[in-house]
């Protein structure tokens, strides 16, 4: 929005995320659960930061500058991932859809960069 180049190696790769406050409410949800090891929380889907860049770009009418040059992405290097969430389905807990508030959380960056 700024027009500031930035360097973005891997625009295409898939990424999962999860909502801090639902993070807050699986830990909590897991408390009183009788469950030892390893256990996954995200929300459900994956998204590409090709895809929130476009979606920038329609909200605001101002084009991306991707320059190998400019400033590294903070996701740079990052492999592309879903995140399996199995267990905590089986234990009874149901994440949120990724695409249902997504686009919802860039609209309040929006908000506060204009």
């Amino acid at each position: 929005m700024k027009s500031i180049p930035m360097n973005i190696d891997n625009l295409d790769n898939q990424m999962g995320f999860i909502r801090s406050d639902e993070a807050g409410k699986f830990m909590a949800f897991l408390v009183d659960k009788e469950y030892r090891g390893a256990i996954n929380g995200s929300s459900e889907g994956t998204i590409s930061i090709r895809e929130i860049i476009e979606y920038v770009e329609k909200k605001t009418g101002t084009k991306a500058v991707i320059d190998k040059a400019g400033e590294d992405a903070p996701y740079n290097g990052e492999p592309e991932y879903s995140i399996n969430t199995e267990r905590a389905r089986a234990l009874g807990f149901q994440f949120s859809t990724l695409h249902d508030w997504i686009y919802g959380l860039i609209d309040e960056y929006i908000q506060m960069v204009k």
